[in-house]
């Protein structure tokens, strides 16, 4: 058994093969219910901090281990695509070389899959390695495999190493580099862009810590995962609508509908999907679903009209 840490919400043990079997007979009838809704899977999301650990280790090979229980699992479920997160955990040694060769392995595995499951690599802004989309895209390339590709979320731009914004300062990006961005993700070639993730990002008007409206959540949670993990996960609201469903009256500035017009320019046409994060203080209701859903759906639309205007 792993040490408890290195799981993720209580998951089984690779070695654990009466749960896996369970797991694998279950699997016929999460696709019924989702039938049951008109709905398919399209992505789970079971692999995170997987990748570029050193060779030989016990942690690499219990990553491995868990990869051969989580992508039969996937293709049983009918899921397309599995998304990993870049790997926050990664010691300081870490090498780009083990990295690509971890994804290959993996796109590789997944590709013989029946049916194959496809391996979206996302850049996680608040991990100490590698935090921006122009490095998981470096990887992926150097994984070159038919079956790994990116998934790009629009909430992880503004924190691009280098360029991005700066929650301690506060210090937002410039013009020139977010233009430089923009034309970084033309370049990128549309079939290897597996999904896009769609969220906005409260601007950093006050500085966190030093009054910041998720001061806080940041004193309370104190996550090892640091600071741009605080304002990533307490600050993504739905592009165009804004915070608390459209309620809290702050937008975004994360620039959202100009970031997907490139992406679409690129020759993007696969799946897009939102993943809003906030932290509110909010009384407990019914109606909570219905306004998040009501805000996606305007949302969708605004954005849509936005891009169509650029």
């Amino acid at each position: 058994m792993a040490p408890v840490e290195w799981a993720d919400a209580g998951e089984p043990d690779p070695s654990d093969a009466e749960l896996w079997e369970a797991l694998y007979s279950y699997a016929p009838k999460v696709i019924e219910l989702a039938k049951s809704y008109d709905i398919s899977i399209l992505m789970l999301q079971p692999l995170n901090q997987f990748e570029g650990w050193a060779k030989g280790t016990r942690r690499a090979e219990w990553s491995r281990a868990k990869a051969e229980k989580w992508l039969p699992l996937c293709a049983k479920l009918g899921v397309e695509q599995i998304q990993v997160g870049s790997n926050d955990h990664l010691p300081a040694d870490f090498e780009d070389s083990k990295v690509a060769e971890d994804l290959r392995w993996l796109a590789e595995l997944g590709a013989a899959q029946k049916p194959p499951v496809k391996i979206a690599y996302e850049s996680w802004s608040f991990g100490n390695r590698i935090k921006s989309w122009e490095h998981t895209w470096k990887l992926v390339q150097e994984g070159n495999h038919p079956n790994l590709g990116l998934c790009l979320d629009t909430a992880h731009f503004p924190f691009g190493a280098g360029y991005g914004w700066d929650v301690l300062a506060p210090k937002m990006w410039s013009e020139a580099d977010f233009q430089a961005m923009l034309g970084r993700l033309r370049a990128v070639p549309a079939d290897k862009i597996f999904y896009v993730e769609l969220a906005d990002v409260v601007p950093v008007t006050k500085a966190l810590g030093k009054g910041s409206r998720f001061d806080e959540w940041r004193a309370k949670a104190n996550s090892p995962r640091g600071d741009t993990f605080v304002w990533a996960t307490c600050g993504r609201c739905l592009p165009e609508v804004g915070s608390d469903a459209g309620r809290g009256g702050e937008k975004g500035a994360a620039r959202v509908a100009e970031a997907l017009k490139a992406i679409l320019d690129a020759g993007f046409d696969g799946p897009l999907m939102f993943e809003p994060f906030e932290s509110l203080s909010m009384e407990s209701g019914d109606d909570v679903p219905t306004a998040y859903a009501n805000a996606g759906a305007k949302s969708r639309q605004l954005l849509i009209e936005a891009v169509k205007k650029l």
